[in-house]
């Protein structure tokens, strides 16, 4: 059997004018030859941006729950204001994983490889620091509130591994959750996204600081490092599921058949 091909830059994007990184990620292959379906599952970055026209289409998705990843700061800072109150939207408050970043943007002659390995370390506490809200979001899944959108600043962290473990929990190969992941290279615009912003890393990339480009990117490597430390600390991603998550076998078999065609 051929691996599964993942969807293209434009297979996935929507017709929308101030998104950023906002995508539909079904379309995918699983393993067993099923597919996700597409119009069940979003990504985002922020979408404080939005248009009156982006609302608009947005709306006519028919979401019914959107899993917001970000601090209380993020969310004060850009709100989400698109969607009414038949929408269930989740955010909660935190303060894990913020330090190892905003030491390493403060940290005097950091380089482009010291933030890489920053990066690299922040995957392998993503899945104990964030696991409140994925066990959050697959309780909507379950509960079938579904379309649902999953979002954080940039929708390539927090949201790029909440992505990775729906995909992962329907059965799609790890090698096609990495390029759903890597994406977003393709999706993100952040020369658009950073010119709307006046924040410490709009004006450090505007004054070419090239320790920035790791933060900024999505690399395989991030996704490899999140995943090596499940297999490490909780016997690899089903078990991680079903121990810190509370989605059991039974639980995947009833995602598979709302998700998958």
């Amino acid at each position: 059997m051929s691996e599964p091909a993942a969807l293209t830059p434009e297979e996935g994007r929507l017709p929308l004018e101030s998104a950023f990184n906002l995508r539909d990620f079904g379309g995918y292959a699983t393993a067993d030859g099923r597919c996700v379906k597409r119009g069940m599952l979003y990504r985002s970055g922020t979408m404080a941006l939005l248009t009156d026209g982006d609302a608009d289409h947005l709306r006519s998705l028919g979401i019914r729950a959107i899993c917001d990843f970000r601090r209380g700061n993020e969310r004060t800072a850009e709100p989400t204001l698109w969607h009414g109150a038949d929408v269930d939207y989740f955010c909660r408050d935190y303060t894990e994983s913020s330090g190892l970043l905003g030491e390493m943007l403060q940290r005097e002659g950091a380089t482009a490889d010291d933030m890489r390995r920053t990066m690299i370390a922040l995957y392998r506490m993503i899945p104990v620091d964030h696991a409140a809200s994925y066990r959050a979001m697959f309780e909507r899944i379950a509960d079938g509130r579904v379309p649902l959108l999953i979002n954080c600043s940039a929708g390539k962290d927090r949201t790029g591994v909440g992505a990775a473990l729906i995909l992962a929990a329907l059965g799609v190969p790890r090698p096609t959750i990495v390029q759903d992941y890597l994406a977003t290279n393709a999706h993100a615009d952040w020369d658009w996204l950073l010119a709307q912003r006046d924040t410490l890393v709009a004006r450090m990339r505007l004054a070419g600081a090239d320790m920035l480009e790791p933060l900024l990117r999505a690399e395989s490597a991030y996704l490899d490092s999140f995943f090596a430390a499940l297999d490490e600390s909780h016997g690899g991603v089903d078990d991680y599921l079903n121990d810190m998550l509370g989605v059991d076998a039974a639980a995947r078999d009833a995602m598979r058949g709302m998700l998958l065609d």
